[in-house]
């Protein structure tokens, strides 16, 4: 089941959460950019996105990697990576995940995008949530998580202006996991570590030092990827 959640009401009780997305936008706080919307009048806009940016940090031991399957045929992708990450998930012992974005931005980012994947993930999105726009949360199980691999693939790869970061954290905040548009993921655990390289690598995981490269493409040029300015 997918259900839509607010994201203040996710940050009052998981405080983990909060802290990852308070230090990010505490990183991205751009004192020039805000001048910009306060010369069009539009100051409250850019700070409706900051919306946990003066939230009180906790401590907590973080353990990080980058980690990818090593697949390259697009087609098939999203379903084995969504099989893939259920397992992880399992040995966890989640069955139930939050996804939230760094900002308060829109999901959908580029409305007039005409790329065929891209427009199919803007319609199951559109389907989930009923409606065009939505700048909140999802709480979603792991029997929906490959719908949700798909959108979140599709969009983190081809829609620029859509959030940059978007999140999976477990309910009971042991991992935070990011699809990159490269199709790796960047996986944290917190308090401890469980998700070892050895483990990670016997069921299939590669773990990626160094820089990341598009996993579909030889020159890197991602199909489908524009803005809407």
């Amino acid at each position: 089941m997918t259900t839509l959640a607010l994201r203040k009401e996710i940050v009052q009780t998981k405080k983990i959460i909060g802290t990852e997305l308070s230090r990010l936008q505490q990183a991205f706080y751009d004192e020039d950019m805000l001048q910009c919307y306060k010369d069009d009048n539009e100051e409250d806009l850019y700070r409706e996105q900051f919306d946990f940016f003066e939230i009180t940090a906790i401590e907590y031991a973080s353990f990080n990697k980058i980690i990818g399957l090593g697949h390259f045929d697009i087609n098939t992708f999203t379903a084995l990576l969504s099989h893939k990450l259920k397992e992880l998930f399992t040995i966890i012992g989640a069955q139930e995940l939050i996804i939230i974005s760094h900002l308060k931005l829109d999901f959908f980012g580029n409305n007039n995008n005409g790329f065929k994947p891209l427009v199919n993930a803007y319609s199951l999105l559109e389907r989930t949530v009923g409606k065009r726009t939505y700048k909140e949360a999802f709480m979603v199980d792991l029997d929906n998580l490959p719908e949700f691999i798909e959108i979140l693939f599709w969009i983190t790869r081809c829609d620029p202006t859509a959030p940059e970061y978007i999140f999976l954290f477990d309910k009971d905040e042991k991992v935070q996991l990011l699809l990159c548009k490269y199709g790796n993921i960047h996986l944290t655990e917190f308090g401890s570590e469980v998700l070892t390289a050895s483990m990670l690598a016997s069921l299939g995981w590669e773990i990626i030092e160094g820089a990341e490269f598009d996993n579909f493409t030889d020159d890197g040029k991602i199909s489908g990827r524009k803005s809407n300015m």
